[in-house]
């Protein structure tokens, strides 16, 4: 289906989300992330109440309510009592400050001369605390924007935050969490909602990535995410959090306007059908499928569980229509129910035959004095479990009638789709941290926040001082943090190697070995052989297909022999090979004396020699 995004009165924006290469923001731990030595294991739940306003939650109750258990591991040099929240936040980490700070003065935003310290709620168990330190650091004004093929995008909004916990296993009842990334400084900012398709959403996104890349950041998956918000005419803004792949991020964002356009058709059907209203029509219906032929369900129902039924008035085959690339609207539906612990939802819409439920099905239609256009819904888990999947699975139905639910969604990165996670949360989730003080910004401040070389004006710097094309300039600068520093120090080698040896001989040997190559403890150790005159810039290479197969160093077969014991071995090849052509005469001697010097050398003697 080609989607007419003007029509369909699309509109985007996006959040980015980047650690920064600091220490964590409130306290001395380092951000290194190499979780190496476990020292602490402790486990905690989530208990909603009601704060000063008197309102609970609604994504904090609903938390409490699945009842799951969040086992904390902590790491050596890589948490502290303040990750635990048995200790009050440390002042805010400087460098950090800074960086945000030189963010803000580089889009030209409002920096206020007092910034406070706010906590936000976190109900999905990322944060020990149950909460998330942030601070506004800057606001939108009229010069405030970047520019893309399709316009000025602005942007709203700068915070400074903590990143949250890093997820190591996610069960049932248990979520274990690492308590390393937890702290971890990590810039927001937020665009407008002016973007204008979902190929503007990747440009966006792509830009502001790349000038962020000019601050002191973290490189790597996982160190800079996406959240996208997106809506069209009809629906309502829908946040999809923690996008990872900009390569597919198009496809997300497609997938959801799909989504949002077919609940929209879902909800026209329905009024077709002169359905404006329904109420909500559940039971208990266990004694029906206690001699059932399905395994599935005995099993639930021998291990205590019960099942409980819904009728959806007019429904039926609505739960077969695609939402989105391969995904119906009961998986859907099916999600808000495995969102509260059951194993998913069976229906009259689906093959009844493979689950041996059709008998059970014909009785339940004859309980409810279902209509053939009506629906059946069963669920079975745990009696309290099975009747709030079931309201739940209600209520988004009943949300049909009005259109797209609110609520965040979270990130199917295999298909770029997105699932349902929880409800959003209420409007009271931000209140300020008691425990840091406001933070003043004086003019001086401001004056002293020093600016960096922005990417693109790198790329272009190294593309004339140093002789390379754009994309291995790109590549440095993306992969290769210690180039320039590299360059100063092995004077006698031609930079144009060593951004050779770093970035395109890496992908070559990918490409001819199938193996990955990490360079970068072995670049210094290298380099100077060669800056030394030890080996040859040929040897350079097939050092580092040997690292690549795991194997060791061995230097001693590549040191550059003399000239006169290279003529020597040249001429012994070439007598033991004299009856083939002299093309293959060239290639036999370079096989056999690959490293041990340089082409030229060589192609020189054999002239020579012949």
């Amino acid at each position: 289906m080609k989607l007419d995004y003007k029509k369909l009165g699309f509109k985007a924006g996006i959040e980015i989300h980047q650690e920064l290469n600091t220490h964590k923001l409130f306290c001395n731990c380092t951000s290194s992330l190499l979780e190496k030595n476990e020292i602490t294991k402790i486990s905690r739940k989530i208990r909603s109440v009601a704060g000063e306003t008197g309102i609970i939650d609604l994504a904090s109750a609903y938390e409490q309510f699945r009842d799951r258990d969040f086992i904390y591991h902590g790491f050596e040099n890589e948490h502290c009592l303040v990750d635990l929240d048995e200790e009050p936040p440390h002042v805010v980490d400087k460098e950090a400050f800074k960086i945000a700070l030189g963010v803000g003065k580089l889009f030209k935003m409002n920096i206020p001369s007092t910034l406070c310290v706010m906590r936000k709620t976190v109900t999905d168990g990322s944060a020990v605390s149950g909460f998330q330190r942030t601070i506004l650091v800057a606001t939108q004004t009229k010069d405030s924007f970047f520019e893309t093929s399709k316009g000025n995008v602005y942007v709203e909004q700068l915070n400074l935050e903590e990143d949250a916990c890093k997820i190591i296993e996610k069960k049932e009842k248990k979520v274990h969490y690492s308590l390393s990334r937890l702290g971890i400084p990590l810039l927001e900012l937020g665009t407008d909602a002016s973007l204008k398709d979902p190929a503007h959403v990747k440009e966006a996104a792509l830009k502001i990535g790349t000038i962020l890349r000019s601050f002191n950041v973290k490189r790597g998956l996982g160190t800079i995410r996406q959240d996208v918000n997106v809506s069209i005419k009809g629906g309502v803004r829908i946040e999809v959090k923690g996008w990872q792949d900009l390569k597919k991020i198009e496809a997300l964002v497609e997938n959801e306007v799909l989504r949002q356009y077919n609940l929209l058709e879902i909800k026209k059907e329905l009024e077709k059908r002169d359905l404006k209203k329904f109420e909500k029509n559940t039971k208990k219906v266990t004694n029906i499928f206690k001699k059932s032929n399905s395994k599935l369900i005995l099993n639930l129902i021998n291990s205590g569980g019960e099942v409980h039924a819904l009728v959806l008035p007019k429904f039926s085959e609505l739960l077969k229509k695609e939402v989105c690339h391969g995904k119906t609207f009961g998986r859907e539906l099916s999600e808000y129910a495995k969102a509260y612990g059951t194993k998913g939802m069976i229906h009259t819409d689906e093959d009844l035959k493979k689950y041996k439920l059709e008998t059970e099905f014909t009785k339940l239609r004859n309980l409810f004095k279902a209509k053939k256009e009506d629906l059946i819904i069963i669920v079975a888990q745990s009696d309290i479990v099975a009747k709030k999947a079931i309201d739940s699975v209600f209520n988004r139905a009943l949300y049909c009638l009005v259109g797209i639910p609110k609520e965040t969604r979270i990130p199917i990165h295999k298909d770029a789709t997105s699932s349902y996670a929880r409800p959003l949360p209420g409007a009271h989730r931000m209140y300020p941290e008691t425990d840091v003080p406001n933070i003043r910004v004086s003019k001086e401040i401001l004056n002293s926040i020093k600016m960096p070389e922005l990417v693109e004006d790198k790329v272009k710097r190294f593309i004339k001082k140093y002789n390379v094309d754009k994309d291995t300039a790109k590549d440095l600068i993306d992969n290769v943090q210690r180039f320039e520093e590299l360059v100063k120090k092995f004077s006698n080698i031609k930079p144009k190697f060593i951004a050779h040896c770093t970035t395109s001989a890496i992908k070559e040997i990918k490409k001819r070995h199938n193996k990955e190559l990490n360079f970068e403890p072995h670049i210094d150790f290298v380099l100077e052989k060669l800056n030394n005159g030890i080996i040859t810039k040929e040897a350079v290479f097939e050092i580092q297909v040997d690292l690549a197969n795991g194997k060791k160093i061995d230097f001693s077969k590549y040191e550059i022999m003399t000239d006169k014991d290279l003529e020597i071995k040249i001429k012994k090849i070439l007598q033991e090979n004299k009856n083939i052509p002299p093309n293959a005469k060239i290639g036999k001697v370079m096989g056999k004396l690959r490293g041990k010097a340089s082409g030229k050398k060589i192609v020189d003697i054999i002239k020579k020699l012949s």
